[in-house]
């Protein structure tokens, strides 16, 4: 197997790093999104090249592009909240339309050749699915310990979904999601030496909205089988299988969080591998 150019690799992991280390190092654990959609930013300017801007997008739509605006969004989004800019009702009603609307942009130029009973369950279908991950992401998240140990369950997903993309031939979108594994990663590390580190309400909708949008575009715009992608979307949803007790105990959190999410994933790569 060719082993992966460390140049290459390095260009898709040092931004989201650096970005985390930098903002949520200095500033807190409410910058998280915000690193995220830099690191994000920056990784795709190096891999490939400036995105156009979304109202060039509209006219001349490019999924990978919509992908990266959406997940500057849903960072800029996590952020606004962890600031407490927008709070309430009114953060989940905007991470819902925000998750609906990001999987609309991203399909967009497909759609436009696809029948509409295939818009109907693509994008609708897929809107609803990224809208219900969404909720699932912010409720697992409330009722979760407030310490580093979530933050390390959603990084090791994400990293487990860009081995997924590796394995159906899309080495950007591999790059992109260990970008943001990367940078939730370097932000739970900044508990080494800052205080205690805990992801938020809306960083996890953040998240488990990344987690949708990656393992859908890699059935749309790579090799992942549909089924493998429905696998490994539903894996959120197994974070609401833990009961608010369980906060409790952080460790035993983690291991429910990693079983749960596991075994729809192991059932992703299957179907992928298979």
């Amino acid at each position: 197997m060719e082993l992966p150019d460390p140049i290459v690799v390095l260009k898709g992991a040092l931004p989201p790093i650096a970005a985390a280390l930098l903002l949520v190092g200095t500033l807190g654990a409410r910058l998280h999104g915000l690193a995220l959609a830099i690191g994000v930013f920056v990784a795709y300017w190096l891999l490939k090249a400036l995105p156009a801007w979304p109202h060039e997008l509209w006219a001349q739509p490019d999924g990978r592009q919509w992908l990266v605006w959406a997940l500057v969004a849903a960072g800029l989004l996590a952020t606004l909240e962890g600031c407490r800019v927008v709070r309430g009702r009114a953060a989940t009603v905007v991470a819902a339309l925000l998750a609906a609307g990001a999987v609309f942009f991203v399909l967009q130029k497909l759609a436009l050749r696809w029948s509409n009973a295939d818009v109907f369950l693509h994008v609708g279908g897929g809107g609803l699915l990224a809208v219900l991950a969404t909720l699932a992401g912010r409720r697992s998240m409330a009722n979760a310990p407030t310490t580093m140990l979530p933050a390390v369950v959603w990084s090791t997903l994400l990293s487990a979904d860009a081995v997924l993309l590796t394995v159906a031939h899309s080495g950007l979108l591999a790059q992109l999601c260990g970008a943001c594994a990367a940078a939730v990663g370097a932000a739970a590390g900044t508990a080494l030496w800052r205080r205690p580190f805990a992801l938020g309400v809306a960083d996890g909708g953040c998240l488990a909205l990344a987690h949708v949008l990656f393992v859908g575009v890699g059935t749309h715009l790579a090799d992942l089988p549909k089924l493998a992608a429905l696998a490994a979307a539903v894996a959120p949803f197994g974070l609401l299988l833990l009961q608010p007790t369980a906060a409790k105990r952080p460790v035993w959190w983690a291991l429910g969080a990693v079983l749960w999410l596991g075994l729809p994933m192991a059932v992703a790569f299957a179907l992928a591998l298979g």
